[in-house]
């Protein structure tokens, strides 16, 4: 009988290697780990049929949890960091004061949430000219009309009643409050009177007051706005007339306080977009943009919803992508079924998680959303290196040890690419971020399953695959098939014909049964050549420098944080309506709330004074608007005590502060809204004893994009922190910016943890330290990269590019782990020749890799979502920049310190004599003797010899005869036959057996017993 195997290592040498003990200590957790996978592959094989029911079952079970899927909308909660001091003092504020929902008398800018019910508008003129123009303003006053007269109908307990904003707006002294200056405008010319002169920022108005209205009016143009700036802080600042306008932005804040206002106030909101959508159409001389409280959670759960027909042109994309790589003009060896098991199997993932995580109440999230696209091109990634393992073995071997030897040559490579995506996924899931910790949860979790269903259903396949091209059956009629050159005629061969002959007189013929793929010919014959060459290196070396640089150029100049209008799907309307706030607001900011948080005695004078400084010194801030502005009760009082003469003989005494204070100051009507910004201690019946806290409003500017908002959040954090009293500052819009904080540094903290964790993986699992750290440096060679250009492509930094960051921790060390892999384990002994032998065998797995995941994340490419435009780039520079590692740098640079790696060893891949007849295992039959090769002992031959498959040592037999595990010699034996450890060769023998070191092909030999090379 004629066959193909190596000889493998004996029983004494697997101990050692399990003891972790053999020659080369490095190897040992390689040993254990392609011994184990050997030992899965033939499980999976002889349970084929129940692994691939049991798999199945267990993604039905895991995917009913979809039942219970929840998505989570709050905005605030996911984009703010856990722990910051924004949601702190945010927690301290809502303690002490109102925060506008509470159904009671409100003024909206002492509100504590951005996210009460509320409508807001900007309004451009469509030709560019000034907004206060008579024709344009007039329309712009008529939209403000419609949107506080407009009815809507509210079914209350049966009975239908009409609502209009003036029964539902916020209110303070029994009149709705917000647009002051567009109500005194529309009285103005309402009674036919000309556009009245405007002073930026404010106006004053006919009882002595002044009307801020620099937040109203948008691209204000004027004199000298920079004189304004430079004397702010006068004891008068100058007001300056306005010129001209190019947009208004007006607010509708609605009261609430119960469930049933709550609906009434989204009945308002609902209907209230109806009717801006009909002025949008019908306005002549005006564009309008807006947006409600409900728009962005709304648009940003139908864009979660809206990408699934994407996902579903992926999936098919990629299953045509996987059929038509595994196909062949072999149709015994083509394997489409199996390719799109493949794509099935990394689905089945992405269901077991979401299902899973789903029983788990973890709820999802528009940037979860991307988590499928990554998910299936992974699970891709890993069949086609699974399928390249398997190619490598030879037709003629028995399934079970085809199995044996694919999980135990794919097992470290893909465990190494696993287990790393998981790890950076949980470096991830740390994050004080919830929406990058929940991606990273489902991702991570997903990963996981990717991993196991490629090793349970995908093996499963491959395993009745292999039952398939052992019985030469067409890969999709199922089929007996004749081989090529037994094909009667053309067309057979062209449509039917495949495999190889099982009769041992053709056998020779299709040197040793290895049938190869195409794209394996041009990485052997071409590509690995022409990267071998010394003119290729040098270049190599050229281009990655000049990849280097460009990533670095990139690195130092990142733009950070993440704008609210990214969220939203373009061209929606919170889309259009941030982005035109984002371009003209930023002169404007929300005001801050400045609280004193000490029990002060707010009737002393050196406390009076305390406060005064610690107020100017925070309103020296450059993006304060000075102190004339600033809204600040203690001033108020104090100038209220000395209009009246009180303080003319010092301090009032404690009880006749705080009495004054509270029924005669804050019951005037010009003073009552400082109601909101005082809170006393009072007894239990009522009783003023003191002030527990109290707070002042500074109106902001300046903050031009987001490293002008943190910087602004900054300093007035900073400013309090400077005063000798204790002070919070906040704005709702805080809690955003915290988000900006510490970015980069966490951003890099979390990718300098993740490639530790890299490397102890890769120094653990890749038998050298050299190449160890060759995969790492890889790795962040990779992730500079991707970060550098992914700047210069226009991302800026920020939440969503932060998980793609971590993507790219896991994907860098994808391609590089499977090329430093298979140079370690490589038996050529030039180091050239084993950067090329490396790219002969994972070469056309890591570019059929490389693309799938391009062609998985290709229908983001035109998504209308900031979120999935931008995983789009950032995974496709991963993919492009890898693969040109993996294929070029890295092959390259292990050519160059090949020197200083040592030499594979050889592996149980080769050729050996069986016969085509199975039994449990499979049986290795020569002459009068059977060697069981994988599992037990011999099932018949010449009474009492067996041989253990791993043992290799006679467990009972003639006389004499027996087998060292590693030195393979007879330790005692028939007179002349002896084996040496490595060369296999006769020391001296019977005549004419003798064996090669590594060719294990005899010189001369009894008829019938022919050991070939490999490959020969």
């Amino acid at each position: 009988m004629y066959a193909e195997e190596k000889i493998t290592e004996g029983e004494e040498g697997e101990k050692k290697a399990r003891k972790c003990c053999s020659a080369d200590q490095l190897r040992c957790v390689d040993n254990w780990f392609s011994s184990t996978f050997h030992d899965i592959g033939t499980f999976v094989y002889r349970h084929r049929r129940k692994v691939l029911v049991l798999s199945i079952c267990i993604n039905v079970i895991l995917t009913s949890g979809l039942l219970f899927f929840d998505i989570n909308e709050d905005l605030e909660y996911l984009f703010t960091p856990l722990g910051t001091p924004g949601i702190k003092d945010k927690a301290a504020l809502e303690e002490r004061f109102l925060i506008g929902d509470e159904g009671v008398e409100f003024i909206p800018d002492r509100i504590l949430s951005s996210y009460l019910k509320h409508g807001e508008t900007i309004i451009l003129p469509k030709n560019g000219t000034s907004i206060l123009k008579p024709e344009v303003l007039k329309e712009v006053l008529s939209i403000h009309e419609k949107m506080l007269t407009f009815e809507f109908e509210v079914d209350l307990n049966g009975t239908a009643t009409n609502w209009t904003y003036q029964d539902l707006c916020m209110r303070w002294l029994n009149q709705c409050v917000g647009n002051e200056l567009f109500t005194m405008l529309h009285q103005h010319i309402h009674l036919g009177g000309p556009v009245p002169p405007l002073t930026y920022p404010s106006i004053s108005l006919p009882n002595g007051q002044e009307l801020f209205i620099a937040h109203q009016l948008l691209g204000i143009k004027m004199d000298n706005q920079s004189y304004f700036l430079e004397n702010k802080d006068a004891p008068k600042p100058p007001k300056i007339p306005i010129q001209s306008a190019e947009g208004t932005y007006m607010y509708y804040f609605v009261a609430t306080g119960s469930p049933e206002r709550e609906d009434i106030a989204l009945k308002w909101e609902q209907t209230a977009e109806k009717h801006l959508r009909e002025m949008q159409t019908q306005a002549k001389h005006v564009e309008i943009y807006f947006a409600f409280s409900y728009s962005l959670a709304e648009e940003i759960n139908e864009a979660s919803t809206r990408v699934i027909p994407r996902f579903v042109a992926t999936f098919s994309m990629l299953a045509l992508f996987a059929v038509i790589s595994l196909v062949t003009t072999d149709w015994v060896v083509s394997r489409p079924i199996l390719g799109l098991m493949g794509v099935i199997s990394a689905g089945f993932a992405i269901m077991s998680a979401v299902g899973l995580l789903a029983f788990c109440s973890i709820q999802f999230n528009e940037i979860v959303a991307m988590m499928p696209f990554l998910v299936i091109g992974v699970g891709v990634d890993d069949m086609f290196i699974m399928v390249a393992a398997w190619r490598k073995n030879s037709l003629y071997i028995p399934v079970e040890d085809r199995m044996g030897r694919t999980y135990s040559e794919a097992a470290v490579s893909i465990t190494i690419t696993n287990l790393t995506d998981i790890l950076a996924f949980l470096v991830g899931s740390s994050t004080p971020i919830p929406a990058v910790r929940m991606f990273c949860i489902y991702a991570g979790v997903a990963m996981f399953f990717a991993y196991f269903y490629q090793i349970t259903f995908f093996g499963a396949c491959l395993a009745l695959t292999g039952e398939r091209e052992e019985q030469n059956r067409h890969c999709l009629t199922f089929q007996k098939v004749k081989p090529k050159d037994e094909a009667p005629n053309s067309l057979y061969r062209i449509f039917c014909a495949g495999g190889v002959p099982r009769d041992p007189k053709h056998r020779l013929r299709h040197k040793g049964g290895y049938v190869k793929h195409p794209l394996v010919t041009f990485f052997t014959d071409y590509y690995g050549p022409f990267v071998g060459k010394w003119p290729t290196k040098v270049f190599a070396i050229f281009l990655l420098i000049v990849c280097l640089s460009g990533s670095i150029y990139g690195c130092l100049n990142v733009n950070e944080g993440l704008r609210l209008h990214n969220l939203a799907p373009d061209q929606s309307s919170p889309w259009l309506f941030y982005n035109v706030r984002d371009q003209y607001l930023t002169t404007f900011c929300a005001p801050i709330n400045v609280a004193f948080t000490d029990d002060l005695e707010y009737w002393d004078f050196e406390v009076q004074a305390t406060i005064e400084d610690a107020t100017k010194h925070i309103e020296a801030s450059y993006f304060s608007y000075g102190s004339l502005y600033t809204t600040s009760w203690i001033r108020s009082y104090v100038w209220y005590l000395s209009e009246s003469g009180r303080l003319s003989n010092g301090p009032l005494p404690k009880e006749d502060f705080l009495q004054i204070l509270s029924d005669e100051f804050l019951e005037d009507f010009r003073f009552r809204h400082f109601q909101l910004d005082i809170v006393f201690n009072k007894t239990t019946d009522g009783e003023i004893m003191g002030i527990e806290t109290s707070r002042i409003m500074m109106p902001t500017h300046g903050a031009e994009n987001a490293i002008g908002e943190k910087d602004l959040m900054m300093d007035f954090r900073s400013r309090a922190e400077q005063t000798s009293i204790s002070i919070i500052v906040f704005a709702p819009m805080f809690l955003v910016y915290d988000s900006y904080v510490g970015l980069i540094s966490y951003t890099l903290q979390t990718i300098s943890i993740a490639l530790m964790s890299m490397f102890i993986v890769a120094i653990v699992m890749i038998p050298h330290p050299i190449c160890a750290v060759s995969v790492t440096l890889c790795a962040v060679s990779i992730d500079a990269a991707v970060l550098g250009y992914m700047s210069l492509w226009g991302v800026t930094l920020d939440i969503v590019s932060v998980i793609n960051i971590l993507l790219c921790i896991g994907f860098s060390v994808d391609f590089s782990a499977h090329i430093t892999y298979a140079y370690v384990s490589s038996t050529q002994k030039d180091p050239t020749k084993r950067a090329v032998e490396a790219l002969r065998h994972l070469g056309a797995p890591i570019f059929q890799s490389a693309l799938s995941s391009m062609i998985a994340i290709a229908p983001l490419s035109t998504a209308n979502v900031y979120i999935f435009r931008t995983f789009f780039k950032t995974l496709f520079l991963v993919m492009a920049i890898g693969a040109l590692h993996g294929l070029l740098f890295l092959p390259v640079i292990l050519s160059l310190l090949g020197r200083f790696i040592p030499v594979g060893e050889k592996r149980n891949t080769g050729p050996v004599s069986v016969s085509n007849k199975s039994t449990k295992s499979y049986s290795c039959r020569c002459k009068s003797f059977m060697i069981i090769s994988v599992k037990s002992r011999c099932h018949k031959g010449v009474t009492g010899i067996g041989f253990r498959a791993q043992a290799l040592r006679c467990r009972k037999g003639v006389t004499g005869i027996g087998f060292r595990a590693q030195a393979l010699r007879c330790r005692t034996g028939v007179t002349g036959i002896g084996f040496r450890a490595q060369a296999l060769r006769c020391r001296k023998g019977v005549t004419g057996i003798g064996f090669r070191a590594q060719a294990l092909r005899c010189r001369t030999g009894v008829t019938g017993i022919w050991f070939p090379c490999p490959g020969s």
